[in-house]
């Protein structure tokens, strides 16, 4: 059974704590794209714990915790999240699979990607930990790769052939030669798990119809390089058909996509976002809802459920239900808003959501306002408990966005949410 989990909205949607909660009846849970620009928090046991790389279900002892070639690796930071993790897990070799074929970020890229970031007139809002950089230089053919890091003399190759290509590599590479030892060092306490990831993963699916394997994206599907906001975008794909790639498997055997949601929109760095709300609305999602970066602590800027993305979102992966995370998040406000068509001043209304980002950017929101709740309702796990008004906003959002929710997140822990067996539609 294949299950894939991704970002329905810019990213930052909550994705962690869903596949925490279902990896548990899962065999094998697995990274497919992204890199350290990840950041998905957990709370586990009153700890709060934030993983970059690692896919989310290696705190589940019996897990199998693979990263796929879609993913890129930054070994010094994977090192340092494996040691801060070994107070509640044990990252055994047989327990992480990384892909041999996952290219590997270096100091140059991450001293490139913020050389490339501040040159920009129109800066992207990168995290600048080299993710863009390294996947550029895999589309360019001349990239590390992980199994590159299992035999010296082939990663002593790519150094050496990299400096006579590049002035710019020869410099970085001798004139910082602290960070460099530093990979190198990573590098060599990384190497014992890479192997044939996607191969292992195959097999163990042919050797047992009963595994569950759970396929774990970073980012969200707006921010997908084809089909997100570009240029305001990932340089991966974190959409379904990204991970059927990062695996390599007939997309035939593919169960359940789930699609996770916040109960309203957030979105880190630049590019358009019709629903933001730059008033006291948007500051208090902020503050009731935490909404500061995991990885770069940066404030996300906040705005209402836009319905129109997320039936985009749906289209282009195919969504069995969405998990919606923080509705909790909503109580004491007394408005509650919906976006469910945009108002362009060339155009006119506008139901789909446009593939032009100049486009976007002019779009108004049309909403539908629906009533909130003042009743704290953290921690609610059962539908019946939740207030009339919050019951209300669930219902709308799947009208309007012609998907059922699934589960409701209630709460930054494994155990806070509510599990909707049957559709409010229904």
């Amino acid at each position: 059974m294949i299950e894939i989990l991704v970002g329905a909205q810019w990213g930052d949607e909550g994705k962690g704590k869903w596949v925490d909660i279902l990896g548990e009846q899962a065999g094998i849970v697995a990274r497919f794209q992204g890199g350290n620009n990840a950041g998905h928090t957990l709370i586990v046991g009153g700890q709060k714990i934030v993983l970059h790389q690692l896919p989310s279900g290696v705190l589940r002892p019996h897990c199998i915790a693979a990263i796929l070639s879609g993913v890129v690796v930054d070994p010094v930071g994977l090192v340092a999240e494996l040691a801060e993790v070994a107070s509640c897990a044990e990252v055994a070799y047989d327990r992480l699979w990384i892909s041999a074929r996952a290219h590997i970020i270096t100091p140059y890229h991450v001293w490139l990607d913020e050389r490339l970031e501040s040159g920009l007139t129109r800066p992207i809002g990168t995290t600048k930990r080299g993710i863009g950089p390294t996947y550029m230089d895999k589309a360019g053919r001349s990239g590390l790769t992980a199994v590159d890091l299992m035999e010296l003399p082939h990663l002593e190759a790519w150094i050496e052939r990299r400096c006579a290509e590049s002035a710019d590599f020869a410099a970085h590479y001798r004139d910082n030669p602290e960070s460099w030892e530093a990979f190198f060092e990573a590098a060599r306490r990384v190497s014992p798990y890479i192997c044939d990831a996607e191969a292992k993963v195959r097999a163990h699916l042919r050797g047992d119809a009963q595994v569950k394997l759970l396929m774990e994206g970073a980012q969200g599907t707006l921010l997908d390089m084809n089909h997100g906001t570009y240029p305001f975008v990932t340089s991966s794909n974190p959409t379904a058909g990204g991970a059927v790639a990062s695996l390599g498997i007939d997309p035939r055997k593919v169960s359940k996509v789930y699609g996770i949601a916040k109960a309203y929109t957030t979105r880190v760095g630049e590019g358009p976002f019709p629903t933001e709300c730059q008033d006291h609305a948007g500051q208090i999602l902020r503050e009731q809802g935490a909404e500061f970066g995991a990885t770069t602590g940066r404030p996300r800027r906040c705005g209402w459920y836009d319905a129109v993305a997320m039936r985009y979102a749906s289209e282009v992966n195919g969504f069995d239900g969405i998990l919606l995370n923080k509705l909790d998040v909503l109580s004491g406000i007394d408005e509650l808003k919906i976006c469910i068509g945009y108002q362009h001043p060339k155009y006119g209304r506008l139901s789909e959501f446009p593939s032009q980002p100049d486009v976007l950017a002019a779009c108004r929101p049309v909403y539908r306002y629906l009533g909130g709740w003042r009743e704290d309702i953290r921690g609610v796990r059962a539908l019946e408990d939740l207030p009339l008004a919050a019951k209300n906003y669930v219902t709308a959002i799947q009208e309007f966005t012609g998907v059922a929710v699934k589960f409701i997140g209630t709460g930054p822990g494994r155990q806070d949410f509510a599990d909707l067996t049957v559709s409010l539609l229904n």
